[in-house]
């Protein structure tokens, strides 16, 4: 591992969702494209997941996050198909995710995202990100060969156009940032998290999509029982900032007072629980 990539992996260490359930030898410079279903894969380095799936007229990934891990997800790519990449999904637009794609679009690749994500994606003043191609409202359905990509927009959650992908054959689930398994993550990670608009996103995914494997957009392992387990951490919080604020309460008072014990095995729960009080409080009284 060069100096860069241990800094890499170092500085996504220290504060990433993605050390939970990791195995003690877990590296995460270390590209991983693990088989999920036929033809579907998750890629893992650097604690950033991708959705990977190859057809036989070609290959659909989500999220370069990064060039230099695109390159490497492009290596291990060929490993298992000749097939070009022919479409490239953005999650959302924040630049960890977005930036490092131009080795998918000098094969030729569609860029696809949220129209929402416009705005941001545009304004890189590294100019690091491919710009999109197609952009949709509130559904898209991407198909290449016999794979079937859906993309759903639910509103505001994490950021404000926040795409979720789901495979409605496969029955995958691909759930970036707004759903990180057993992880009270730090204050510094919320400025966007609209906390009110994250538990309608659980409570939409749970009514109309079925799915059976789930991918989180950082941690290594992920399921649909702790992907449950995550919208009870949120509608329990959700219940005690309302009951709260209804009762009087200020957020200063509520950030002593709240407790979820049965989340209290969760990494980081000691430490940033009042903030994520803070937040939710936030969100209910302001809208986001």
């Amino acid at each position: 591992m060069n100096s860069l990539m241990k800094a890499v992996a170092l500085s996504l260490l220290v504060g990433s969702a993605a050390v939970v359930h990791a195995a003690p030898d877990f590296n995460p410079a270390k590209p991983s494209m693990t088989e999920l279903k036929a033809g579907v894969y998750q890629y893992s380095q650097f604690f950033y997941n991708s959705l990977v799936v190859v057809s036989d007229d070609g290959v659909i990934v989500t999220d370069p996050s990064g060039a230099m891990r695109a390159a490497e997800m492009r290596k291990q790519i060929r490993k298992i198909t000749d097939k070009p990449v022919t479409k490239v999904i953005y999650s959302h637009d924040h630049f960890d995710h977005t930036r490092g794609g131009q080795i998918f679009k000098k094969e030729g690749a569609e860029f696809i995202t949220q129209k929402g994500c416009l705005e941001l994606v545009s304004s890189d003043l590294k100019r690091k990100v491919v710009q999109p191609d197609i952009t949709y409202d509130d559904f898209m359905s991407v198909k290449v060969g016999d794979k079937q990509v859906d993309l759903h927009y639910y509103g505001s959650n994490d950021g404000k156009c926040m795409s979720v992908i789901h495979m409605p054959k496969d029955k995958v689930l691909f759930a970036v940032d707004w759903h990180l398994p057993r992880y009270v993550n730090e204050s510094y990670r919320l400025p966007e998290h609209d906390y009110v608009g994250i538990l309608n996103t659980f409570k939409r995914v749970q009514t109309d999509l079925e799915f059976d494997t789930v991918i989180s957009g950082h941690a290594p392992v992920s399921s649909p029982e702790l992907f449950e387990e995550d919208y009870r951490f949120v509608q329990a919080l959700f219940d005690a900032v309302w009951e709260g604020i209804q009762a009087g309460k200020t957020t200063e008072e509520l950030k002593a007072s709240i407790k979820l014990p049965q989340f209290n095995h969760w990494r980081g729960y000691e430490q940033n629980l009042p903030a994520h009080v803070e937040r939710m409080s936030y969100s209910i009284w302001h809208g986001n």
